[in-house]
Protein backbone atom coordinates (compact mmCIF):
# COMPACT_ATOMS: atom_id res chain seq x y z
CA UNK A 1 0.00 0.00 0.00
CA UNK A 2 1.20 3.87 -1.19
CA UNK A 3 2.40 5.77 1.94
CA UNK A 4 1.63 9.50 1.47
CA UNK A 5 4.48 11.88 1.78
CA UNK A 6 5.35 15.36 1.09
CA UNK A 7 7.23 17.52 -1.61
CA UNK A 8 8.98 20.95 0.72
CA UNK A 9 10.49 22.79 -2.22
CA UNK A 10 10.26 22.60 -6.57
CA UNK A 11 12.72 23.44 -8.75
CA UNK A 12 13.39 23.53 -12.90
CA UNK A 13 16.21 24.65 -14.87
CA UNK A 14 16.47 25.03 -18.55
CA UNK A 15 19.12 25.81 -20.73
CA UNK A 16 20.24 29.33 -22.84
CA UNK A 17 19.58 28.71 -26.20
CA UNK A 18 16.16 29.20 -27.68
CA UNK A 19 14.61 27.08 -30.54
CA UNK A 20 11.66 28.44 -31.90
CA UNK A 21 9.82 27.40 -35.12
CA UNK A 22 10.65 30.55 -37.19
CA UNK A 23 14.21 29.06 -36.70
CA UNK A 24 13.80 25.34 -37.52
CA UNK A 25 12.16 26.58 -40.72
CA UNK A 26 14.26 29.30 -41.80
CA UNK A 27 17.79 28.94 -40.17
CA UNK A 28 17.80 24.93 -40.17
CA UNK A 29 15.62 24.07 -42.68
CA UNK A 30 12.79 21.63 -41.61
CA UNK A 31 10.42 20.71 -44.10
CA UNK A 32 7.13 20.76 -41.84
CA UNK A 33 5.18 24.07 -42.07
CA UNK A 34 3.61 26.10 -39.34
CA UNK A 35 0.17 24.59 -40.03
CA UNK A 36 1.45 21.11 -39.35
CA UNK A 37 3.14 21.89 -36.61
CA UNK A 38 0.07 24.10 -34.74
CA UNK A 39 -2.10 21.22 -35.79
CA UNK A 40 -0.23 18.05 -34.94
CA UNK A 41 2.04 19.47 -32.01
CA UNK A 42 1.32 22.66 -30.24
CA UNK A 43 4.93 23.25 -29.54
CA UNK A 44 6.44 26.99 -30.62
CA UNK A 45 9.49 27.03 -28.53
CA UNK A 46 12.10 24.48 -26.58
CA UNK A 47 15.52 25.01 -24.88
CA UNK A 48 18.48 23.05 -25.91
CA UNK A 49 22.04 22.79 -24.52
CA UNK A 50 23.37 23.44 -27.82
CA UNK A 51 23.98 26.68 -29.97
CA UNK A 52 21.84 27.31 -32.88
CA UNK A 53 25.49 28.06 -34.86
CA UNK A 54 25.67 24.34 -34.24
CA UNK A 55 22.54 23.10 -34.77
CA UNK A 56 22.64 24.80 -38.26
CA UNK A 57 26.18 23.94 -39.03
CA UNK A 58 25.43 20.30 -38.27
CA UNK A 59 21.64 19.11 -38.26
CA UNK A 60 23.14 17.08 -35.25
CA UNK A 61 24.50 14.28 -37.71
CA UNK A 62 27.05 13.07 -35.30
CA UNK A 63 25.55 12.68 -31.44
CA UNK A 64 28.83 11.91 -30.00
CA UNK A 65 30.26 15.22 -30.98
CA UNK A 66 26.79 17.06 -30.03
CA UNK A 67 27.89 15.89 -26.04
CA UNK A 68 31.64 17.59 -26.83
CA UNK A 69 30.00 20.44 -27.88
CA UNK A 70 27.26 20.72 -25.06
CA UNK A 71 30.08 20.16 -22.18
CA UNK A 72 32.40 22.89 -24.12
CA UNK A 73 29.59 25.13 -23.64
CA UNK A 74 29.06 24.20 -19.61
CA UNK A 75 25.33 23.25 -19.88
CA UNK A 76 24.91 19.28 -19.35
CA UNK A 77 22.38 17.23 -17.76
CA UNK A 78 24.52 17.65 -14.48
CA UNK A 79 24.38 21.31 -14.81
CA UNK A 80 21.15 21.66 -15.38
CA UNK A 81 20.11 18.70 -12.41
CA UNK A 82 22.01 21.04 -9.89
CA UNK A 83 20.68 24.37 -11.01
CA UNK A 84 16.78 22.97 -10.63
CA UNK A 85 17.89 21.32 -7.62
CA UNK A 86 19.48 24.28 -5.81
CA UNK A 87 15.99 25.73 -6.55
CA UNK A 88 14.06 23.29 -4.69
CA UNK A 89 16.10 23.55 -1.84
CA UNK A 90 16.04 27.42 -1.44
CA UNK A 91 11.92 26.70 -1.43
CA UNK A 92 11.94 23.96 0.93
CA UNK A 93 14.48 25.92 2.98
CA UNK A 94 16.75 22.65 3.48
CA UNK A 95 20.63 22.52 2.65
CA UNK A 96 22.55 20.54 0.68
CA UNK A 97 23.88 18.78 3.83
CA UNK A 98 20.17 17.48 5.32
CA UNK A 99 20.06 15.65 2.11
CA UNK A 100 20.22 12.00 2.95
CA UNK A 101 19.30 10.31 -0.24
CA UNK A 102 19.91 11.99 -4.08
CA UNK A 103 17.50 9.66 -6.50
CA UNK A 104 18.08 10.82 -9.96
CA UNK A 105 16.58 10.29 -13.65
CA UNK A 106 18.92 11.23 -16.71
CA UNK A 107 17.92 8.84 -20.13
CA UNK A 108 21.17 10.01 -21.33
CA UNK A 109 23.57 10.71 -19.59
CA UNK A 110 27.14 12.58 -20.85
CA UNK A 111 29.05 10.20 -18.72
CA UNK A 112 27.15 6.51 -17.94
CA UNK A 113 29.66 5.66 -15.14
CA UNK A 114 29.51 6.74 -12.46
CA UNK A 115 25.98 7.21 -12.08
CA UNK A 116 24.33 10.63 -12.62
CA UNK A 117 23.09 11.12 -8.96
CA UNK A 118 27.08 11.28 -7.79
CA UNK A 119 27.59 14.11 -9.69
CA UNK A 120 24.81 16.02 -8.68
CA UNK A 121 25.66 14.95 -5.31
CA UNK A 122 28.96 15.80 -5.39
CA UNK A 123 28.12 19.58 -7.15
CA UNK A 124 25.83 20.55 -4.37
CA UNK A 125 27.91 19.37 -1.65
CA UNK A 126 25.50 16.48 -0.32
CA UNK A 127 27.17 13.91 1.82
CA UNK A 128 27.34 10.14 1.54
CA UNK A 129 24.20 8.02 1.09
CA UNK A 130 22.48 5.62 -0.63
CA UNK A 131 22.45 8.40 -4.02
CA UNK A 132 21.19 6.09 -7.11
CA UNK A 133 19.97 6.74 -10.53
CA UNK A 134 16.33 5.25 -11.15
CA UNK A 135 15.41 5.85 -15.07
CA UNK A 136 12.11 5.24 -16.47
CA UNK A 137 12.09 7.78 -19.70
CA UNK A 138 9.55 10.09 -19.61
CA UNK A 139 7.49 8.67 -16.93
CA UNK A 140 10.41 8.82 -14.21
CA UNK A 141 8.73 11.54 -11.94
CA UNK A 142 5.82 8.48 -11.20
CA UNK A 143 8.73 6.27 -10.60
CA UNK A 144 10.72 8.37 -7.77
CA UNK A 145 7.48 9.36 -6.17
CA UNK A 146 6.53 5.40 -6.25
CA UNK A 147 9.92 4.65 -4.87
CA UNK A 148 9.46 7.00 -1.88
CA UNK A 149 5.92 5.64 -0.84
CA UNK A 150 7.29 2.10 -0.83
CA UNK A 151 10.02 2.90 1.64
CA UNK A 152 9.71 1.48 4.95
CA UNK A 153 9.55 4.31 6.96
CA UNK A 154 12.78 3.82 8.74
CA UNK A 155 14.69 3.76 5.50
CA UNK A 156 13.73 7.25 4.85
CA UNK A 157 16.34 9.80 5.61
CA UNK A 158 14.92 13.12 6.96
CA UNK A 159 15.14 14.50 3.82
CA UNK A 160 15.45 13.33 -0.36
CA UNK A 161 15.66 15.43 -3.09
CA UNK A 162 14.54 13.57 -6.56
CA UNK A 163 16.04 14.92 -9.69
CA UNK A 164 15.04 14.39 -13.46
CA UNK A 165 17.11 15.98 -16.17
CA UNK A 166 17.81 14.98 -19.91
CA UNK A 167 19.02 16.54 -22.90
CA UNK A 168 17.55 15.09 -25.57
CA UNK A 169 18.34 17.74 -28.22
CA UNK A 170 21.96 15.97 -28.16
CA UNK A 171 19.80 12.51 -29.34
CA UNK A 172 18.06 14.76 -31.89
CA UNK A 173 17.98 14.87 -36.13
CA UNK A 174 17.74 18.16 -37.26
CA UNK A 175 17.87 16.69 -40.78
CA UNK A 176 15.56 18.62 -43.32
CA UNK A 177 12.54 15.89 -42.82
CA UNK A 178 13.43 15.55 -39.18
CA UNK A 179 9.65 15.93 -37.09
CA UNK A 180 12.20 15.39 -33.86
CA UNK A 181 13.09 18.08 -34.52
CA UNK A 182 10.13 20.35 -33.15
CA UNK A 183 9.39 18.18 -30.26
CA UNK A 184 12.35 17.39 -28.24
CA UNK A 185 13.84 20.56 -25.63
CA UNK A 186 16.28 19.93 -22.94
CA UNK A 187 15.55 20.90 -18.93
CA UNK A 188 15.50 19.45 -15.54
CA UNK A 189 13.15 19.32 -12.89
CA UNK A 190 13.96 18.55 -8.93
CA UNK A 191 11.60 17.79 -5.64
CA UNK A 192 12.66 17.72 -2.14
CA UNK A 193 10.89 15.24 -0.42
CA UNK A 194 10.50 14.28 3.07
CA UNK A 195 8.25 11.65 4.89
CA UNK A 196 8.93 13.79 8.36
CA UNK A 197 7.93 17.11 7.52
CA UNK A 198 5.05 19.04 5.91
CA UNK A 199 5.53 21.01 2.83
CA UNK A 200 4.16 22.80 0.03
CA UNK A 201 2.04 19.31 -1.65
CA UNK A 202 0.98 16.45 -0.11
CA UNK A 203 1.71 13.33 -2.96
CA UNK A 204 -0.29 9.97 -2.96
CA UNK A 205 1.26 7.79 -5.57
CA UNK A 206 -1.36 5.17 -6.74
CA UNK A 207 0.01 3.57 -9.98
CA UNK A 208 2.75 2.62 -11.57
CA UNK A 209 3.46 -0.77 -14.34
CA UNK A 210 5.46 -1.59 -17.39
CA UNK A 211 4.47 -3.47 -20.91
CA UNK A 212 8.02 -4.83 -21.94
CA UNK A 213 6.43 -5.69 -25.08
CA UNK A 214 6.59 -2.36 -26.10
CA UNK A 215 10.32 -1.66 -24.91
CA UNK A 216 11.20 -1.57 -28.43
CA UNK A 217 8.78 1.28 -29.73
CA UNK A 218 10.75 4.17 -28.39
CA UNK A 219 14.73 3.34 -27.58
CA UNK A 220 17.94 5.74 -27.88
CA UNK A 221 20.86 3.46 -28.95
CA UNK A 222 24.44 4.08 -27.18
CA UNK A 223 25.51 6.57 -30.13
CA UNK A 224 22.74 7.08 -33.00
CA UNK A 225 19.69 9.40 -32.70
CA UNK A 226 16.46 9.02 -30.90
CA UNK A 227 13.54 7.09 -32.34
CA UNK A 228 9.82 6.29 -31.96
CA UNK A 229 6.84 4.11 -33.73
CA UNK A 230 5.14 7.85 -33.05
CA UNK A 231 1.77 7.01 -34.49
CA UNK A 232 1.35 4.00 -32.10
CA UNK A 233 3.27 5.91 -28.92
CA UNK A 234 0.47 8.23 -29.57
CA UNK A 235 -2.23 6.28 -29.60
CA UNK A 236 -0.62 4.17 -26.15
CA UNK A 237 -0.16 7.86 -24.53
CA UNK A 238 -3.02 8.93 -25.55
CA UNK A 239 -5.54 5.42 -23.81
CA UNK A 240 -3.03 4.82 -20.90
CA UNK A 241 -3.44 8.21 -19.89
CA UNK A 242 -6.73 8.20 -20.18
CA UNK A 243 -7.23 5.13 -18.00
CA UNK A 244 -4.58 6.05 -15.75
CA UNK A 245 -6.48 9.58 -14.98
CA UNK A 246 -10.25 7.56 -14.73
CA UNK A 247 -8.72 4.67 -12.24
CA UNK A 248 -7.51 8.03 -9.71
CA UNK A 249 -11.00 9.60 -9.93
CA UNK A 250 -12.52 6.39 -8.86
CA UNK A 251 -10.18 5.35 -6.46
CA UNK A 252 -10.06 8.90 -4.96
CA UNK A 253 -13.89 9.71 -5.88
CA UNK A 254 -12.72 12.45 -7.69
CA UNK A 255 -14.49 14.68 -9.82
CA UNK A 256 -13.50 16.50 -13.13
CA UNK A 257 -14.29 19.93 -12.11
CA UNK A 258 -13.01 19.87 -8.77
CA UNK A 259 -9.28 19.16 -9.64
CA UNK A 260 -6.23 20.07 -11.49
CA UNK A 261 -4.61 18.02 -14.24
CA UNK A 262 -1.39 17.38 -15.52
CA UNK A 263 0.22 15.09 -17.59
CA UNK A 264 3.42 14.35 -19.31
CA UNK A 265 4.36 17.08 -21.67
CA UNK A 266 4.45 15.11 -24.84
CA UNK A 267 3.08 18.29 -27.08
CA UNK A 268 0.10 20.29 -26.73
CA UNK A 269 -2.30 18.67 -29.07
CA UNK A 270 -2.43 15.21 -27.77
CA UNK A 271 -2.51 16.97 -23.88
CA UNK A 272 -5.91 18.60 -25.85
CA UNK A 273 -7.37 15.40 -26.52
CA UNK A 274 -7.02 13.35 -23.64
CA UNK A 275 -8.74 16.42 -22.16
CA UNK A 276 -11.48 16.05 -24.73
CA UNK A 277 -11.77 12.16 -24.00
CA UNK A 278 -12.80 12.86 -20.25
CA UNK A 279 -14.22 16.43 -20.64
CA UNK A 280 -11.83 17.92 -18.63
CA UNK A 281 -12.01 21.53 -18.46
CA UNK A 282 -8.82 22.93 -20.08
CA UNK A 283 -8.75 26.00 -17.70
CA UNK A 284 -7.86 23.50 -14.85
CA UNK A 285 -4.91 21.93 -17.42
CA UNK A 286 -1.34 22.40 -16.15
CA UNK A 287 1.17 22.66 -18.87
CA UNK A 288 4.08 24.01 -20.23
CA UNK A 289 4.88 22.32 -23.21
CA UNK A 290 4.57 24.77 -25.63
CA UNK A 291 7.42 26.96 -24.88
CA UNK A 292 9.57 24.14 -23.38
CA UNK A 293 8.95 21.42 -25.77
CA UNK A 294 8.94 17.63 -24.79
CA UNK A 295 12.05 17.61 -22.07
CA UNK A 296 11.54 14.21 -20.83
CA UNK A 297 10.68 13.28 -16.92
CA UNK A 298 11.26 16.97 -16.35
CA UNK A 299 8.27 18.42 -17.86
CA UNK A 300 5.22 17.15 -15.92
CA UNK A 301 7.11 18.31 -12.65
CA UNK A 302 8.27 21.71 -14.08
CA UNK A 303 4.89 22.54 -14.98
CA UNK A 304 3.97 21.83 -11.16
CA UNK A 305 6.31 24.06 -10.14
CA UNK A 306 5.89 26.83 -12.21
CA UNK A 307 1.56 26.57 -11.30
CA UNK A 308 2.70 26.10 -7.56
CA UNK A 309 2.54 29.50 -6.15
CA UNK A 310 -0.74 30.04 -7.42
CA UNK A 311 -2.93 27.11 -6.88
CA UNK A 312 -4.57 27.16 -3.34
CA UNK A 313 -3.97 25.34 0.19
CA UNK A 314 -6.78 22.52 -0.73
CA UNK A 315 -6.23 22.54 -4.48
CA UNK A 316 -5.99 18.94 -5.78
CA UNK A 317 -3.55 17.91 -8.71
CA UNK A 318 -4.09 13.88 -10.71
CA UNK A 319 -0.65 13.58 -12.24
CA UNK A 320 -0.11 10.73 -15.00
CA UNK A 321 3.02 10.66 -17.03
CA UNK A 322 3.87 7.74 -19.57
CA UNK A 323 7.49 6.82 -21.17
CA UNK A 324 9.85 4.07 -23.06
CA UNK A 325 9.53 0.91 -21.66
CA UNK A 326 6.75 0.91 -21.78
CA UNK A 327 5.75 2.48 -18.76
CA UNK A 328 2.95 4.90 -17.09
CA UNK A 329 2.17 5.81 -13.29
CA UNK A 330 0.17 8.23 -11.57
CA UNK A 331 -1.21 9.57 -8.53
CA UNK A 332 -2.99 12.59 -6.27
CA UNK A 333 -0.69 15.77 -5.13
CA UNK A 334 -2.85 17.94 -2.57
CA UNK A 335 -1.24 21.73 -1.79
CA UNK A 336 -0.60 22.34 1.29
Amino acid sequence: MSVPFHVLGMGWALPETVIDNEFLHKEVGLKKGDDWVSSRLGIYERRSVLSRDYIVKTKNADPAQAIVHARARGETTVTLGVRAAQKALAQAGVGPRQIGMVVVNCDLPFDPVPNTASFIAKDLGVRSGPHIDMNSACSSFARHMQYLSDLRDEAWPEFVLTVQTSCYTTRTNYAADSIDGYIWGDGAAAQVCSLKHAGRLRVEPLFYASEPSGAADVYVDSTKHFWQDGRKIREFSIRKTVETFEAIAAAKKLYAEDVYTVTHQANKVMMDSILGHLHLPPERSIHNVEKQGNIAAAGMPSAVAQRLDSLHKGDKIVYAVLGAGLAWGGGLMEVL
